[in-house]
């Protein structure tokens, strides 16, 4: 199959907001996962300067910027920054553990000692995918409702080995490769649906960090001169000396990729990328073999070429997430 192949199709997968309602179940290693490694806020604790705690109402982590710090909610903003944007009394960390692998960012991961086992309502979805990945194998089913009819499974554990020997020498003595991104299309979708999704690691701890579902809106075909760039955000420092240190930071996929749109769904294709201009989701550029780097998360944009004949094209382009 290649770029142009009519039968291959680049969607967006237009994400459902999650709910803490909407998890019904976490587990690592068979025991539920807390909210936070940290204690959450209490009002009448006296916090020291350095003390962290978090918020069962935002889901955020916070560190304490003072130390006597009694009654100050952490979620109220003008309880970390004032009008001069000086920090005040809390500074937000970042989600929380249980709740890390909804954020929106790919950096921040939900960690927990394998199995890490999620079960989630979350209404009708037709597609989901994780990106991130820390572990071996990943299995999901999908049923029409709890305890209902599977309509999805990946049919026990699917292996996250994501080597591709060239030769002999590659597949003997290479180190191997993980794939760090699973993408799922063409579920049915339920309104009750109920999604299990397990992560097991040899190693004892999984990461995941994205885990995003909903539906995915097909934009049209992608065609040749599709570019993929990472894009790193490590920075090299340089002493008076000369001497040069890289300060590693994680990296992100960039996309570029002309899509030959039908002329009766321009329309919406363009209208659905202006909704989505500031809302992170996963670009499913290809289904194609050998194409799974075409699909990344991040922000969309793109503009559309209603001269070409007789099908449109969009120019979409898709900043890539760490």
């Amino acid at each position: 199959m290649t770029l142009d192949d009519a039968d291959d199709v680049a969607s967006i997968l237009v994400p459902i907001t999650v709910t803490s309602a909407m998890i019904t179940a976490m587990t690592a290693n068979g025991v539920a996962v807390p909210e936070d490694a940290s204690a959450p806020y209490a009002a009448a604790t006296t916090y020291a300067l350095g003390a962290r705690v978090h918020s069962t109402v935002s889901h955020r982590v916070y560190e304490s910027a003072k130390a006597s710090n009694t009654g100050h909610d952490p979620t109220d903003i003008t309880n970390q920054f004032n009008a001069s944007g000086v920090v005040t009394w809390w500074i937000d960390i970042g989600p929380t553990n249980r709740t890390a692998m909804f954020d929106g960012l790919i950096s921040t991961p939900t960690t927990g000692l394998s199995p890490l086992v999620i079960t989630m309502q979350p209404g009708a979805f037709n597609g989901f995918a994780l990106f991130g990945v820390s572990a071996n194998s990943v299995s999901a089913v999908v049923k029409d409702a709890p305890g209902g009819n599977v309509v999805y499974t990946t049919g026990g554990d699917a292996s996250l080995e994501g080597s591709n020997p060239g030769d002999y020498y590659e597949y003997f003595f290479n180190p191997t490769k993980p794939q760090t991104q699973f993408v799922v299309t063409g579920v049915a979708p339920y309104a009750n649906a109920e999604i299990t999704l397990t992560l097991k690691a040899a190693g004892g701890t999984v990461k995941l960090g994205m885990f995003t579902l909903g539906d995915l809106q097909p934009m049209g075909v992608p065609e040749r001169g599709t570019r993929v760039s990472p894009k790193s955000y490590a920075y090299i420092a340089e002493d008076a000396y000369g001497n040069t240190t890289i300060k590693r930071r994680p990296s992100a996929i960039g996309l570029s990729m002309p899509i030959k749109v039908a002329l009766e769904d321009a329309d919406s294709v363009i209208q659905m990328i202006q909704d989505l201009l500031d809302v992170p989701v996963a670009v499913i550029g290809s289904t194609a073999a050998y194409h799974t780097k075409l699909s990344t998360f991040g922000l969309v944009s793109g503009d559309m070429d209603y001269s070409t004949y007789p099908d449109r094209t969009l120019n979409l382009t898709v900043k890539g997430f760490t």
